[in-house]
């Protein structure tokens, strides 16, 4: 009996943590921005003026957080210069943020001393500013975790994948996953993670995933770069190869943290 009750007790703590792990998704707006040179100084005042708002929205605990991240390459025939990332508890929070955002409100509560002529201005002058270019929402599914801190100066590296084969989250999980914590935990990267993309979706989506690795400066991706990465047997080697077939690496875009909110 005693057995019997120790067991009951084990399945019970491992659904409630299962329970816990499956509530505690990350949902991930990207919003990349085009910014052309003459409206630099411009966008930036807009971005301090929406991170007022977006610390407004961490405090009613709408969203999880906020960052903006400048891209390289950026020039002008190479996308958006800059990237928006908003994190969410939820799918419900994210669509509710798209489509029904009381933007003028939260703009009140972190501005009560500003007149209604200076918000519209600033309103007006983030229409001017920057072209929002593309608009693509995330579900994390899978990272290696650590205790990095991601602090203004962070580089991350986003590669952008299309799916060629329903077996590519797997491949991710089980054959390059552990590649990148074996880095993490040498202290050759912060972090590393994959997203899937919800929206826009189909087949003539640019990509369907984007895997992301987080370095604590330029100094700490270049030693990365130069390395050899290590040494793999055969059987992974062939796994590696096999892997690679289930997606097309469309592109990859360096990143560089300049402000966050959380």
């Amino acid at each position: 009996m005693k057995r019997l009750l120790t067991l009951v007790l084990v399945i019970l703590m491992t659904l409630s943590l299962n329970a816990q792990n499956n509530s505690s998704q990350l949902y991930l707006l990207f919003e990349f921005m085009q910014v052309k040179g003459e409206n630099g100084s411009d966008y930036q005042q807009v971005e301090e003026f929406w991170s007022g708002i977006h610390k407004q929205r961490v405090a009613d605990k709408s969203i999880l957080g906020w960052d903006l991240w400048s891209l390289t390459p950026s020039g002008t025939k190479q996308g958006s210069q800059f990237l928006t990332v908003t994190l969410f508890s939820s799918l419900e929070n994210m669509l509710k943020a798209i489509n029904s955002l009381d933007v003028y409100g939260y703009a009140k509560k972190a501005y009560p001393t500003k007149t209604d002529k200076e918000l519209n201005a600033m309103f007006d002058k983030t229409g001017k500013s920057r072209d929002m270019a593309n608009q693509v929402l995330f579900k994390m599914v899978d990272e290696v975790t650590s205790d990095f801190d991601m602090k203004v100066g962070t580089i991350a590296t986003l590669d952008i994948m299309k799916q060629l084969d329903d077996s590519y989250e797997k491949v991710e999980s089980e054959i390059f996953k552990p590649w990148h914590k074996q880095m993490v935990d040498q202290g050759k990267k912060g972090n590393w993670g994959l997203l899937r993309a919800i929206l826009p979706a189909g087949s003539e989506a640019y990509g369907t995933h984007i895997t992301f690795s987080m370095y604590k400066d330029e100094a700490q991706l270049a030693a990365f770069m130069e390395d050899s990465g290590g040494t793999m047997d055969l059987i992974t080697q062939l796994a590696v190869k096999d892997g690679l077939k289930t997606r097309e690496w469309k592109e990859v875009k360096m990143a560089k943290l300049i402000m966050t909110m959380k």
